[in-house]
């Protein structure tokens, strides 16, 4: 079955083989195999190079978390990503059935070092089914402005997966980013606002979710939680989260009501609760001429303070 991604179908056996076992030499697998030494060898070797399998001390070896290898190769082969997904799933379901059973008191995995972290979360980024719920706050290991994120999140909206994503504000004050954001609920993401967030934080298809464990950076270390209790109070810390955010609308030009493309732009950055210096970042403009532009915004909607033109807004069904 991942021959389309580089693996054998006897180099799948023997991770099959270790998936159900605990970390083993080439010597066990090839007695639990009834195979030869000389042939398992070089598929664990094989296996080490396409990162499905980990080497320790010892000799021994340890089966890599199949969310993150298998996605990474699935990302090198998109022409076959149904099928492999399908065989992803199976392993993920063996990889964590066998993690319980070791350690049924730990169902958290740290994952440490810059290169393991990376591969774990590309792979996690590409591989999610049905759902992503993510806080999504400051300070960011790749800036926004290096990482063009419409580009990462496109094929996932555009397969159906839902996203629903609570932005710290900070976050979106930075330049750019509320394009960026609004371009992603034209594409079908659900974004709310909040002034602050507790944590970043990434659920994938309610089955998974990450956290970073450095307030400094996503990239040093993330604790993945598995199916739990404490996952369960994750998702309903989400969920709460979601009923008490700002909802964030990308509101539509409208001739016809005097709201030109420019108007539109600045009545979204009210929406999501940007300040004034903000909104001139985002507008590439000084904070005189933001200022001038948010008057203009509510004059034509006979408001006075922000509150009001939010409510005058709505009721004309611009957000």
């Amino acid at each position: 079955m991942l021959e389309a991604v580089g693996v054998s179908a006897f180099e799948e056996r023997v991770y099959r083989a270790l998936l159900s076992l605990t970390d083993s030499t080439a010597a066990d697998l090839a007695a639990a195999l009834r195979e030869p030494a000389r042939k398992v060898s070089p598929a664990l070797a094989r296996l080490e190079e396409l990162g499905l399998v980990r080497r320790m001390e010892g000799r021994l070896y340890t089966p890599v978390s199949p969310e993150a290898a298998i996605g990474m190769l699935v990302n090198q082969r998109r022409a076959e990503l149904d099928e492999v997904r399908g065989v992803s799933a199976e392993f993920v379901d063996a990889f964590r059935l066998r993690d319980l059973r070791n350690h049924p008191a730990h169902p958290v995995e740290v994952v440490s070092g810059l290169d393991e972290v990376r591969r774990f979360s590309v792979g996690m980024q590409h591989n999610p089914e049905k759902s992503v719920l993510s806080f999504d706050k400051p300070p960011y290991a790749t800036p926004p402005a290096g990482y063009d994120e419409v580009a990462a999140e496109r094929p996932l909206l555009e397969r159906g997966v839902e996203m629903r994503v609570i932005y710290e504000r900070p976050a979106l004050q930075l330049s750019g980013r509320l394009a960026n954001v609004t371009e992603l609920i034209r594409l079908g993401e659900k974004a709310r606002t909040l002034p602050a967030l507790p944590v970043k934080l990434y659920v994938y298809d309610r089955r998974l979710a990450i956290v970073p464990l450095s307030g400094n950076h996503v990239s040093e270390a993330i604790a993945v939680i598995h199916p739990s209790a404490l996952l369960d109070a994750l998702i309903a810390l989400f969920e709460a989260y979601w009923e008490q955010a700002t909802p964030i609308v990308a509101v539509p030009a409208r001739a016809t009501d005097g709201l030109g493309p420019q108007e539109a732009r600045v009545l979204t950055m009210l929406g999501a609760g940007l300040s004034d210096q903000a909104i001139a970042r985002q507008l590439g403009v000084s904070l005189r001429t933001a200022r001038r532009r948010i008057t203009a915004v509510l004059e034509l909607l006979h408001a006075s303070t922000r509150f009001q033109a939010g409510a005058a807004a709505a009721h004309r069904s611009w957000i």
